[in-house]
Order: C-alpha cells, then sequence, then structure tokens
C-alpha cells in the first residue's frame, strides 16, 4: 500500500515539524521538515515535505494557479539535486485500478529522451511502470533496481498515489518530497524506496486518491475525472521543469 499523506501523520505534532506555512490564491501550502532524530514518531523518513492543498474551484477553473505553486516546488527540487545525469521517471501503482493509477497515467504525456543520440543537448529523461506485483510477478523494488543498475540515473522521480484518513484531503491534496516512500507495505520483500536505497536523490510526487476507513480503501466518485486533470497537470510540470 501507499505511505500516508504526512498531514494525518504530522497533525498532532505539527508545531514540531511544521516550518512554513502560506496560502496562495485559495492554495494552501505547508512546509514539514522531519529530522533523522524524530522520523520514528511519525514513520516518515527524513527530509523535505510539501503539501499543497485546493479546493474544486482551483481543479476545475484555476488550475494554472495550482500548477505553478507546484512547479516552483520541483524546480527548487531539480535544483538541489540534478546534476545533468539521467532522470528515471516511475509511475507506481496499477493502470487497471483507477485509485491507484495515478502514477501511471502521469507518465503519459511525459517527454521520453533517453534514447535519443548524444548530439541532442536536451536532458536525459527514461520513464518506468512496473505495475503492481499481482500483475507482474515480481516486487517493484525488484524490477526498480534492474532498471537503476541498468541506466545509472541521476536521480529518481517517483509518481505515486496517496492514502489519507482525512476525507477533506481526499482529491485535494498533493505531496511533494525529496525523501521518498515504502510501497506495497503488504509484501514481505518490501523495502523503502528512499534517497539512500540508490544511494542517489528521489523526489515523490503523491496525489490522495484513497481514503482510508478502518481496514477499508475508500474513493471519490468524481476521481476519474479528478485523477485526469492532476495527472495532465503532473506531465506538463515536469516536461516544464526538465526542460525548461
Amino acid at each position: 500500500m501507499k505511505h500516508n499523506l504526512i498531514l494525518d501523520a504530522a497533525l498532532p505534532l505539527e508545531t514540531q515539524y511544521l516550518i512554513n506555512q502560506k496560502k496562495d490564491k485559495n492554495v494552501i501550502i505547508k512546509h514539514y521538515y522531519v529530522k533523522e532524530d524524530n522520523k520514528s514518531q511519525i514513520k516518515h523518513d527524513e527530509g523535505d515535505y510539501f503539501t499543497i492543498n485546493f479546493d474544486s474551484d482551483i481543479l476545475y477553473h484555476n488550475i494554472l494557479n495550482l500548477q505553478r505553486v507546484c512547479q516552483k516546488i520541483i524546480k527548487m527540487f531539480l535544483k538541489k539535486y540534478h546534476k545533468g545525469g539521467t532522470i528515471l521517471i516511475i509511475g507506481l501503482g496499477s493502470s487497471s485500478i483507477l485509485g491507484d493509477s495515478y502514477g501511471v497515467k502521469s507518465l503519459n504525456n511525459i517527454i521520453a529522451t533517453n534514447h535519443y543520440n548524444d548530439i541532442y543537448t536536451i536532458p536525459k529523461v527514461a520513464l518506468f511502470a512496473p505495475e503492481t506485483t499481482n500483475k507482474t510477478g515480481i516486487s517493484s523494488y525488484k524490477l526498480i533496481s534492474m532498471v537503476v543498475k541498468l541506466l545509472n540515473p541521476d536521480m529518481i522521480i517517483l509518481i505515486d498515489s496517496l492514502v489519507t484518513k482525512n476525507e477533506n484531503h481526499l482529491n485535494h491534496t498533493l505531496e511533494i518530497n525529496d525523501c521518498g516512500m515504502i510501497y506495497a507495505d503488504a509484501l514481505k520483500d518490501n523495502k523503502y524506496i528512499n534517497k539512500k536505497t540508490f544511494n542517489i536523490p528521489i523526489i515523490t510526487i503523491g496525489y490522495t486518491t484513497l481514503l482510508k476507513r478502518k481496514q477499508t480503501l475508500l474513493t471519490a466518485l468524481n476521481l476519474e475525472e479528478d485523477i485526469k486533470i492532476i495527472s495532465q497537470m503532473t506531465s506538463k510540470i515536469i516536461n516544464n521543469c526538465i526542460m525548461s
């Protein structure tokens, strides 16, 4: 299962982890920082987490403002971590399950350039969708490990669905961090996918598509249209950030 939204984990300890908060035309941006010595309290890795909350009006009528906010954060991370090598962009999840398809759908419009000859000066970008173990019989971690070994990328961008415990965040929250995630924790061979796993930087982009109620995962009725808008926006942001 996907990792939980940090807003859920950090809420009781917000004064300890929240270092900045601002509002930009009905888009609320919160910046959390988790230190190594206190990460166990909220079960998230050390690093910077940005959460972006927005309402349906922003999503359907002012998406460019949301895009601008997210693009600024991703550009900041790219400037910090990208040193000119190949960027591996991984869309996690299942293409056949709507609530788990955000990562895969976001790859559809991202420009892959890794196959071009070196005479081109554009950045090298490779895309990979490992799907789920139920489909392939191979853990996503192992598949990603093979691709990382093959490409030796400069950094990884992970795109995936997130779980929230708060229905107000469902379909209305994005999280961008430099910490990675734990993927498919129901599997016995699960492993962290983070900046320590492959010894390269990782940027994670998550979108809350699943609501946890006891042992059940729920989705919103309008998820199909919302996820279409957000995945297209994500593709555009990544293209803009890498190619500009």
